[in-house]
Parts: structure tokens; sequence; C-alpha cells
């Protein structure tokens, strides 16, 4: 009888356990949270609608040669506010100018993210066939997000822009 009793006793501490684990797991949100997968608020776009998860002209999002399954891509200039989820603590992203522009034009295109209406990140001027940027933001008092494309002074001509990888992570 003992020995049936502390057998119960196991099981029942084991789905305890069980149930109290699936319970913290689904309480914390995933460890990265894509742009692409949220509320966008389109406050400004020339040329095209901002794409999420393939390119302003409706391919592959690729900066010199990198291919990105997630992101944003927009034509500049354009502006998007992301609200900046609860808990999170960085933004991360590449940006770029996609490939599909390395043969096309001037293509040169800026890049700030301001936080709050603050200027938090500012990217050179860049151009087709240069390697992405990482961007990297602490968040861990922002609101709201604002991903801005500029164009790089030489007009819009061919400045599609990739926020590849774009995504609030907790550090």
């Amino acid at each position: 009888m003992m020995n049936e009793f502390k057998q119960l006793a196991l099981a029942i501490g084991i789905a305890l356990i069980l149930v109290l684990a699936v319970v913290a797991w689904k309480s914390f949100p995933a460890k990265d949270l894509y742009v692409s997968d949220q509320e966008l608020e389109v406050v400004k776009f020339e040329w095209a609608q901002p794409q999420r998860d393939k390119s302003i002209a409706g391919g592959s999002l690729i900066i010199n040669e990198k291919y990105y399954e997630k992101g944003l891509a927009v034509h500049a200039n354009s502006v998007v506010n992301v609200p900046v989820p609860a808990g999170y603590t960085h933004f991360i992203a590449e940006v770029g100018v996609d490939d599909a522009m390395k043969d096309d034009g001037p293509s040169s295109v800026q890049f700030q993210v301001l936080g709050d209406g603050v200027v938090l990140y500012e990217s050179p001027v860049l151009r087709a066939n240069m390697p992405a940027y990482r961007v990297l933001v602490n968040v861990e008092w922002i609101s709201q997000l604002s991903l801005v494309v500029k164009d790089g002074g030489d007009g819009t001509n061919s400045d599609h822009a990739d926020w590849a990888g774009a995504r609030f992570t907790r550090r």
C-alpha cells in the first residue's frame, strides 16, 4: 500500500511540474518578434507601399547576395511607425539597398531609427552592392519606433531599401 502511495505521489508531482512548465512557457513571449509580423502604421511612402517579407518589387529580400526570410522593404522616402512591444529591450536589423537594384541607376539611401521622435540610429548613405549595415538600438524606455528611409541626396530613382531581419529581442 505504501509503495502505491509513493508511485501516486510521484505521478502527481510530475504532472504538476509539467503543468507549471507549460504555463510558464506560454507566459513568456518568444525571444524575437519580427517587425513584419506586427501592426505597422505607414506614415509616408513614395512609389510603392512597404512590403512584408519580400522586396519592394515583390522578390526575395537580398542585400549584397545575402538572402533574408523576414524583413520590411520600402522605397525612399518612407516612414513606418512600429510600437515597441512590452518587455523587449532591443531593436535589431540589417539595412541596405536591395539587390534588385544592383545594376540599376544611382540607388542611394540613408536609414534612421527614431525612438519617440529622437534619432537613435543613422546609417551613412548606402548604395547598391554595399554590404548590409547592422542596426542595434536599445528600446527599453521607448514606446514607438519610426523606421525612416531617405534618399541619399541624388533623388529617389531605384531607392529600394530593406530593413532585413528587423525585429525586437530580449537581452
